[in-house]
């Protein structure tokens, strides 16, 4: 009896211990919704409404784009979209591809590359790849949002060349070293003759 009282309350216990611990995250809910995500931000890429894609950001989301400043929260993430829409560069094509997908207990990440041909008026088609990499955090609600973002390019940085030097002052570097030149001939000529005098006058006593 005792023996079977025993196996009883291990068995409660275990169950209790399981019932406390992290569960696993559904993998098939969190890939959907990170396909979803992606979806509504080529929507918001290509000029549609960005109300959808923000669904997807916890409020204290941090974006970080490359060559800018941090933007910190819904309201900053709304202003950054409204602006970029403004900016006159129109999206004709957007890809995105996710290439892994991990999470552990409430936290998750997706990363993956891009690729965008965009519209730059006079300046004509560009094309662009990247890559990115979001954060995810799960909600009280069971819900995954985007804690964090950034991507970058893999277009190298532009080779800055240094500007060549004019005409008129390589003319006047030449000018002024060859003058230095005649200076230094004429005083090492003016030595030597004074060396010589000098040696005359001391053979004469």
């Amino acid at each position: 009896m005792r023996a079977i009282l025993a196996v009883a309350v291990v068995a409660i216990v275990s169950a209790l211990f399981m019932s406390c611990g992290p569960k696993e995250p559904d993998m098939t809910a969190l890939k959907k919704t990170v396909d979803d995500f992606n979806s509504a931000s080529k929507d918001v890429i290509m000029g549609g409404d960005y109300q959808k894609n923000l669904a997807f950001f916890d409020d204290n989301a941090v974006e970080m784009p490359p060559n800018m400043a941090m933007i910190k929260g819904k309201d900053a993430l709304k202003a950054f979209w409204e602006q970029s829409m403004k900016s006159g560069m129109k999206m004709t094509s957007v890809e995105f591809n996710v290439l892994d997908v991990q999470a552990s207990g409430t936290m998750a990440y997706s990363l993956g590359t891009y690729n965008m041909t965009m519209s730059a008026g006079k300046s004509g088609e560009m094309k662009d790849n990247g890559k990115f990499i979001d954060v995810w955090k799960q909600q009280a609600d069971g819900a995954w949002k985007v804690i964090a973002e950034t991507w970058n390019t893999d277009k190298p940085m532009p080779v800055v060349e240094k500007p060549k030097a004019k005409k008129s002052e390589s003319k006047h570097k030449m000018t002024s070293k060859k003058g230095s030149s005649s200076k230094k001939a004429a005083t090492k000529k003016s030595a030597s003759k004074k060396k010589t005098t000098k040696k005359s006058g001391s053979k004469s006593k």
